[in-house]
């Protein structure tokens, strides 16, 4: 069980750490955390449709909106009414965010390179694999059937993890 709980906590860490980093360096431009990664995500998907978006990022709608409105009162995106159905709405970016690409692509490539500045290309490609694979199965994740196998009796299944001590 040791295992498991060390693999959660380093999952965590990776993540929280990352989110310290891009916080601090959205500071100075009045960024949260989420604005930061929906900016991102029209950088490279500008025009997307609002809920379209949430979709991709894995937020519900409130959070999309809660994380929107923000950004457009700042002046960095813009909505947009659908030409065919008046009830979509597609966001842009606006010039002054159009300014700051570089910099918001940066904060990501700083972070990550400095975590991976010290791993071999083989021990890199390898967990890039791995971490793909773990992505592609956690978003195909059927959550009943695997609550249904939770219970109050001792593990009974492989304990695959227990091996790479």
């Amino acid at each position: 069980m040791e295992e498991y709980i060390r693999l959660g906590r380093w999952f965590s860490v990776l993540h929280r750490q990352g989110q310290l980093f891009i916080a601090e360096a959205c500071e100075a431009y009045g960024f949260t955390y989420l604005e930061y990664v929906l900016l991102l995500a029209l950088l490279d998907n500008e025009g997307a449709r609002q809920d379209a978006l949430g979709e991709m990022l894995s937020f519900d709608k409130a959070v999309v909106t809660r994380t929107v409105n923000p950004l457009v009162e700042k002046g960095y995106i813009v909505r947009r009414q659908d030409g065919v159905d008046r009830r979509v709405r597609h966001l842009y970016l606006t010039e002054k965010a159009h300014r700051e690409e570089q910099y918001l692509r940066n904060i990501l490539y700083v972070w990550m390179e400095y975590l991976v500045e010290k791993l071999d290309q083989e021990t890199l490609e390898g967990m890039l694999a791995g971490f793909r694979a773990l992505v592609a199965r956690a978003q195909e994740a059927d959550f009943q059937s695997l609550l249904a196998k939770i219970n109050h009796e001792e593990w009974k299944g492989e304990n695959r993890l227990g091996k790479h001590e």
